[in-house]
């Protein structure tokens, strides 16, 4: 499965890229880039992963058998510079003051994308290990005075995903100038988006999902502790930039749509593993909100991406969550030549 992904992305920069590279120019009355300024910024960020759990196999009125198993990343903190087409980032993570009451999360984050503003491939690999249920309450009259959480540092995630946005208004809508610092948006503007998506995700266990005050409510599925994903999905949105007053915006991005998905259920005892295919739903809602100036710009962003794993009377939400922000500013800088040089190149054209 890892192996496909990787080939589709080979697939496609090799063979489809060349295709939807933009040969006309964009209206610049609407928005500009700023592929001759060295950018110079720094930046905070959060990521989170979280499984959501839900039952009907038992009445619950309360919802103390609702699970929302929590993985978090603790805030990194660091600074950027970005010429063009490149850009390089160091980073450092900032301590966490909350791993006696959640536990530690280890975890590791790495993205890879190309495009333009007329489509764009994003790649990412996230693995996070060390979980809290963040509905302890909701079964556990302790947490009111200690504020622990059922911790379940043996669950792990690991999730490969590879996703293609296309923008069918690149002329006058830059999706850019909303989640990084070399566009500007200059006017209000709105593009369709169509997307596809292919991930592999693999969710385990050294025990069950549910914690053990819980687990009756869940039946013969008490002791579920592993759940495999693969999944590909072709579906689509829309995009808004408002700008106000010229240099205050925001974005708004919605996706949504259905979703293949072949799924393997573990357990930990003699319950049969199960191997079923399912049609579902998944999304991508993304939103920012900022100042962007000529050469001093303020950004804060959010993305996040869900899907549903729903099984025999259990439902399960699989969520990812990313919040960032940057300051920074755009200095004059002239175009060496030979980099002038590269940007006549069919490669530069394509990514």
């Amino acid at each position: 499965m890892i192996r496909l992904i990787l080939t589709t992305n080979l697939f496609f920069i090799f063979f489809i890229s060349p295709i939807l590279a933009q040969k006309t120019k964009w209206d610049s009355l609407y928005y500009t880039k700023y592929n001759d300024r060295l950018i110079v910024s720094s930046f905070i960020s959060y990521r989170y992963y979280q499984i959501d759990f839900s039952q009907t196999l038992t009445k619950d009125s309360l919802k103390k058998s609702n699970i929302s198993q929590t993985a978090e990343a603790n805030l990194i903190y660091g600074f950027e510079l970005n010429y063009d087409k490149f850009n390089v980032s160091f980073g450092t993570k900032l301590p966490s003051n909350t791993t006696l009451q959640k536990g530690n999360t280890s975890y590791q984050n790495y993205m890879l994308n190309f495009g333009g503003n007329k489509w764009i491939l994003e790649n990412s690999f996230r693995k996070y290990k060390g979980f809290y249920n963040a509905n302890t309450r909701n079964y556990d009259t302790s947490f009111h005075t200690t504020g622990i959480y059922t911790q379940s540092p043996g669950l792990a995630s690991e999730a490969y995903k590879t996703k293609f946005l296309f923008f069918t208004n690149s002329k006058r809508f830059s999706f850019k100038s909303g989640y990084s610092c070399n566009y500007q948006q200059l006017k209000s503007s709105f593009s369709f988006v169509l997307s596809a998506n292919v991930y592999y995700n693999r969710l385990n266990s050294d025990s069950s999902f549910f914690p053990i005050q819980v687990r009756d409510y869940y039946d013969t599925h008490r002791t579920m502790n592993g759940l495999d994903v693969f999944a590909f999905s072709v579906y689509g949105g829309g995009s808004l930039n408002l700008v106000l007053w010229k240099h205050f915006f925001m974005n708004f991005t919605l996706i949504l749509g259905p979703e293949e998905q072949w799924r393997t259920y573990k357990h930990l005892d003699t319950y049969p593993t199960q191997t079923v295919f399912y049609t579902s739903i998944s999304g991508d809602v993304r939103g920012s909100i900022g100042l962007n100036y000529n050469s001093f710009f303020v950004l804060l962003s959010g993305t996040s991406d869900f899907s549903w794993y729903n099984y025999s009377n259990i439902a399960i939400l699989s969520k990812y969550g990313a919040v960032n922000f940057s300051i920074g500013h755009r200095f004059r800088s002239k175009t060496p030549k030979f980099y002038k040089k590269f940007q006549e190149t069919k490669i530069y054209n394509v990514f």
